[in-house]
């Protein structure tokens, strides 16, 4: 396909959980516009999360048409569209693509007492042969299973399954079909990208089976915008739509991240650690989640740590009180402690497990705790701050090394990354160069990335990531660190283990006493 010349915009649209969003980007990546819409949470019961479909709809396409219109008489000039969108969730619609109840959403925990005993039985051993990836209580098929032993009249009504972004394709073009990103974690079969009728079996949600959308691969044009999606969007008529990514794999795309080898983490809550992986490495089966890339040529596997922003919001409330106000966002304040110390040499083994959810990758333990080794009377504040930030690095670095490839480049994202001791930390520690991305908008970025290759604007990946996508503060490892930073990482392995068996069956805080 060949794009005409001036024809070269791209809207980028990513369906998020409490916030949709949609830009317009250039054939070089720059953001022209952009806007978003807030999205309303449903919670009928305690641990639900469901949102209205309609009106979730209704919001996504206001934000499409209010970037469209920022940018008056350029409409004309649009190549392409495509949707990124939060993954797995429950999205049920009718013959003509129409709800027929509420969307359940991937933070809801209706099935966590059924995942719990599933996790415990031996059929999970096959659901992970199956899925690789390990299970969460809002995915797509204990959903599924759920609404079949409890809602068992929507089944009848219900023409297809599908995930967020599909509804929102769906709209655009008035065809059903999802991507095996999206199959990936609701889950499906991940040696073939197709939904598994045996796993949908194991967790009783055969019913919906022949409910299941068309598995059509990531990046095709799946169909044009409709005449109603254009008096919606303001996207003209007939205008390629190309489909979408499951949303982790949209922001990373979205980062530059296409090459094995390669990773992004995303500083935040949690520390999302995910790299692109020739090959699938069993060592970590059932432990975080595996992807498609969005060519199908490599796995992308995502290892989340519970080591994130809390663990470090602890530690300056704990010990810089006095610092800024004990305001953990005000990395300038702090880090000039940490920097005070000496890297990878002040002698402290700090595991970063505070979390109440214990360990979740690259290895499950509930019951681990955090812990800080090697303190003496000559131990400094900024001893202390920096082996908070060189444990949150180490913990970040075990899940990147328990995978199959080497890494080779790192980005980083979220709100950690601003804080130069993180970035120059990660380089050092795990001796590979570090950029800072830019954009704001990587999901949305990603998916348009996608789309500029399968409207013939770029020839490939590679070479539409090299034109879209921009990093600043590149920082390069300094060689004289590595052997201590290995050395430190060491002592972090060995400590590790000894804190898993010392608090084996000790519970968390708050547990003590429980039958």
């Amino acid at each position: 396909m060949s794009v005409p010349e001036g024809r070269r915009l791209i809207v980028g649209i990513d369906k998020g959980t409490t916030v949709t969003k949609a830009a317009v980007f250039d054939e070089t990546g720059n953001e022209l516009a952009r806007a978003a819409r807030f999205i309303e949470v449903l919670s009928p019961r305690r641990g639900w999360h469901e949102e209205d479909p309609a009106v979730s709809l209704r919001s996504t396409m206001d934000a499409v048409a209010e970037a469209v219109a920022a940018l008056p008489g350029r409409a004309s000039d649009i190549a392409a569209v495509s949707v990124s969108g939060h993954m797995t969730g429950a999205w049920l619609l009718d013959e003509t693509g129409r709800p027929v109840r509420n969307a359940i959403a991937w933070p809801d925990a209706r099935t966590l007492d059924t995942l719990t005993a599933f996790e415990a039985s031996p059929p999970y051993e096959e659901y992970l042969d199956i899925s690789a990836t390990s299970a969460l209580p809002g995915m797509t098929m204990l959903l599924l299973g759920h609404l079949a032993r409890h809602e068992p009249d929507v089944i009848a009504r219900t023409r297809y399954f599908a995930c967020a972004k599909d509804y929102v394709q769906s709209f655009l073009t008035g065809r059903v079909v999802t991507d095996p990103t999206d199959v990936s974690l609701m889950p499906g079969d991940i040696a073939t990208g197709r939904i598994s009728p045996r796993l949908m079996e194991l967790v009783g949600a055969e019913a919906f089976l022949s409910r299941a959308p068309e598995v059509r691969p990531s990046g095709e044009i799946i169909g044009t915008v409709t005449r109603e999606a254009s008096l919606a969007t303001g996207i003209p008529e007939g205008t390629p739509v190309a489909n979408g990514l499951g949303d982790a794999i949209s922001a990373m795309l979205g980062t530059g991240v296409v090459m094995p080898g390669q990773a992004v983490s995303v500083l935040g809550t949690s520390w999302l650690n995910q790299m692109v992986n020739r090959y699938l490495d069993d060592d970590l089966r059932g432990v975080g989640w595996v992807y498609p890339s969005p060519d199908g040529e490599h796995w992308i596997r995502c290892l989340a740590h519970t080591a994130g922003a809390g663990t470090f919001d602890w530690a300056v409330r704990t010990f810089c009180r006095d610092l800024a106000g004990g305001a953990a966002s005000d990395f300038a304040a702090v880090e000039a402690e940490a920097l005070a110390s000496e890297e990878a040499g002040h002698g402290l083994t700090f595991l970063p497990y505070l979390s109440p959810a214990g360990v979740q990758a690259p290895f499950k333990d509930g019951n681990v705790r955090g812990v800080m080794l090697g303190l003496e009377h000559g131990t400094t504040r900024g001893d202390i701050l920096r082996a908070v930030y060189e444990g949150q690095v180490y913990a970040a670095m075990d899940c990147y090394r328990r995978q199959g490839d080497d890494l080779s480049l790192l980005r980083l994202t979220g709100g950690g990354a601003r804080s130069r001791v993180w970035r120059q930390t990660f380089s050092n520690a795990l001796q590979v160069p570090v950029e800072l991305v830019t954009t704001s908008e990587s999901a949305a970025l990603g998916v348009a990335i996608l789309a500029s290759v399968n409207v013939g604007i770029w020839k490939d990946l590679e070479t539409a990531v090299s034109e879209m996508v921009r990093t600043v503060g590149r920082v390069e490892p300094d060689p004289r660190l590595a052997e201590p930073h290995q050395e430190a990482f060491d002592r972090f392995l060995r400590a590790q283990a000894a804190a898993r068996e010392l608090f084996a069956g000790f519970g968390r805080a708050g547990d003590q006493g429980k039958d």
